[in-house]
């Protein structure tokens, strides 16, 4: 959407790029998943739709093209992964990186405590390294 105009008039239709945004993600966590069947990945549409409490159906039909309340969860969701909602929403993202690492890293499970461990070894390295000059 180029103006305020063509956002104007755009249709439902004009929109059903983020629906296959959102499944390519999806797709993505489900291959990228340790697991070997596939259907009992931890990002399936079924394990999906229970973390969110949504209707598989729903699901489906928001992957097809259709925007609804469960469109917001699911950017917020990937949002929560480590995706960027802007490369899900934005017409052309060509130059938007799909991943968004950087900014919201640190509130995944996990990261903190492996931050503040990493922290605590450098601050001991280099106390130890001080010592020795």
């Amino acid at each position: 959407m180029k103006d305020i105009d063509e956002l104007k008039n755009a249709k439902a239709e004009d929109f059903y790029y983020i629906g296959k945004r959102l499944r390519e993600i999806r797709d993505d966590l489900v291959e990228a998943d340790d697991t070997t069947d596939k259907r009992n990945s931890h990002y399936s549409r079924k394990n999906v739709c229970e973390r969110l409490g949504v209707d598989y159906s729903t699901l489906t039909n928001v992957e097809r093209g259709t925007i609804s309340p469960t469109t917001f969860k699911l950017i917020l969701y990937y949002y929560s992964l480590g995706y960027n909602p802007m490369w899900i929403i934005a017409t052309d993202n060509e130059f938007i990186p799909k991943r968004n690492i950087g900014e919201n890293l640190v509130y995944q499970e996990g990261i903190q405590e492996n931050f503040k461990a990493l922290e605590s070894n450098i601050l001991e390295a280099l106390s130890g390294f001080k010592s020795k000059i």
